[in-house]
């Protein structure tokens, strides 16, 4: 009965550890999700863009999602240019260093 006791405390410890790294593993992802907006921010706003003179949402008001397991993430920033409402829509990808680029179309 003191070994199974002890495998179960083992358990729960280890379930703690893992729910632990999950978690910290969450704490970049808004770090992630805001790098993305970062980039597709950037791209709205580069010389030559129809929308570049826009005025573009904060991160806040933005909607960035991910897949899990997969390196890209979808971004949408709402826009207003004069009297023309608009959505921005890019794909960011992350690269093996942490920073992201806009994806290729």
């Amino acid at each position: 009965m003191e070994t199974m006791a002890c495998l179960t405390k083992g358990a729960v410890v280890a379930a703690a550890g893992l729910s632990v790294a999950l978690l910290a593993g969450c704490g970049n992802s808004e770090k992630f999700n805001r790098a993305a907006y970062e980039v597709c921010l950037a791209d709205a706003k580069k010389a030559g863009s129809n929308i570049a003179s826009a005025s573009f949402a904060s991160f806040e008001n933005a909607k960035v999602t991910s897949s899990t397991g997969d390196d890209q993430f979808r971004v949408n920033i709402p826009y207003e240019l004069g009297s023309q409402k608009g959505l921005f829509q890019c794909i960011a990808e992350k690269n093996r260093d942490g920073s992201f680029k806009v994806a290729d179309a």
